[in-house]
């Protein structure tokens, strides 16, 4: 017996339906650029996607991407301008120890440079021709170390 020719049923799709909308991108990003907070924080939000979400939609949506990294651009200068807000603040420096005498306030002193620290490392990380260290283009470390050993042995 021969085997009836049934019509082949196309596969249905599985998993979740995408949320992504160019709103809601254009919102990310908004949320990006005017804010310092990393995308952990933003996605808190109970009007944002999950972290993973926005960075699976980074992935499929090239326009998403570029958006995106633009607005992390713009970041960085927002890093830059709160490290000087970090820097002069100096409310917390001096405290009062158990016999009432104004000491330094080395724990907020550490924590404040370890705050501008970090947001110096993202800043030049996202626009290292701006925030970054400038960098002798016609040679390379080790190149500068060859050259100090040949000078010594020279001399």
């Amino acid at each position: 017996m021969a085997a009836k020719n049934k019509p082949v049923k196309a596969k249905a799709k599985t998993g979740r339906p995408t949320d992504y909308t160019p709103e809601l991108a254009a919102l990310i990003c908004e949320r990006v650029a005017t804010s310092t907070l990393g995308l952990n924080k933003i996605c808190l939000a109970e009007d944002m996607p999950v972290k993973s979400t926005v960075n699976l939609w980074r992935y499929r949506y090239p326009e998403f991407s570029y958006q995106y990294a633009q607005a992390k651009l713009v970041q960085a200068d927002l890093l830059a301008e709160e490290c000087m807000d970090i820097a002069d603040d100096d409310s917390k420096d001096i405290k009062i120890n158990s016999e009432g005498y104004e000491i330094c306030n080395a724990e907020f002193v550490a924590r404040s440079r370890l705050r501008i620290d970090t947001r110096k490392w993202l800043a030049a990380k996202l626009l290292p021709k701006q925030y970054g260290q400038l960098v002798d283009d016609k040679k390379t470390v080790s190149e500068s170390i060859v050259e100090k050993l040949i000078d010594r042995l020279i001399d």
